[in-house]
């Protein structure tokens, strides 16, 4: 089968590539499917022995790709991800009883708004990979393929969404540089939310903790199109559902697209 790649990836990845594709399914062949901005979408057969590399070179990933942003989905992710999504929903519905028996009216109409937003979410099996193909090119960037195999390649965006213990979800300008705190100004905490720390999930899927108290507060990098998840205070939880902070920004960063839905 031959391959070309756009520019962006050059000769080199040409001719380390491009051999590993096969063009027909046989029955030990992985099946990939490739889409967004490439310039060769479909599902194609490779290698058992074939690796994103592979993928991207099939699919002529295009200049246009944002690499951050884009997508690995697995089908075998996608079981520990609907046990994932159904542990958050019994989480929010834990506290919202629990907020019932406390007469904690704010954390309840915090609790069913967090599961208006939750329910709808899709089980996309999404995991976190290195998608840009010049990357690929050091072994530990450049996982095996699975049979069922997605890759998604979509453009760049240009905003930051605000969501969780918020007085309402936000969409925000990306501004280089710009710190948590600073998102924060333009999107009011909700009086649940924990003072401290912020969920910092980026557009490649990874989850961290950024300080955003004054007593720690410490730099944090905030890409184009990342998730600011504001955490509920953890002393105001049911006893039984604490987890539900980190549950939730685990969640969020599978889901590596999310329209317009933190609009409402």
């Amino acid at each position: 089968m031959k391959c070309l790649l756009s520019s962006l990836a050059g000769a080199v990845l040409a001719g380390l590539m491009c051999s590993q594709a096969v063009g027909q399914p046989e029955s030990d062949n992985l099946v990939v499917h490739i889409d967004g901005q490439v310039l060769n979408p479909g599902s194609f057969a490779f290698a058992p022995s074939a690796r994103l590399s592979q993928a991207a070179a099939t699919g002529q990933v295009s200049s246009s790709a944002w690499f951050l942003g884009a997508a690995l989905l697995r089908e075998s992710a996608i079981e520990p991800q609907v046990r994932l999504k159904a542990g958050v929903i019994f989480e929010l519905e834990v506290n919202a009883v629990h907020a019932k028996a406390t007469g904690n009216t704010a954390l309840l109409e915090l609790a069913q708004r967090l599961h208006a937003l939750v329910a709808p979410f899709p089980i996309t099996g999404r995991v976190v990979a290195e998608m840009n193909p010049l990357k690929q090119l050091l072994l530990p960037n450049n996982e095996l393929l699975e049979n069922g195999d997605r890759l998604l390649y979509p453009l760049r965006t240009d905003q930051v969404r605000v969501v969780g213990a918020v007085e309402k979800n936000c969409i925000l300008p990306y501004v280089p540089g710009m710190q948590p705190v600073e998102y924060l100004e333009s999107c009011p905490r909700h009086v649940m939310s924990d003072p401290s720390n912020v969920y910092l999930v980026q557009p490649n899927g990874t989850v961290n903790l950024a300080p955003v108290a004054a007593w720690n507060l410490r730099p944090a990098n905030v890409a184009t199109g990342a998730i600011i998840y504001v955490p509920l205070r953890r002393k105001m939880l049911s006893p039984e559902a604490t987890g539900l902070n980190e549950d939730m920004a685990a969640l969020l960063a599978t889901q590596y697209q999310l329209g317009g839905r933190f609009d409402e």
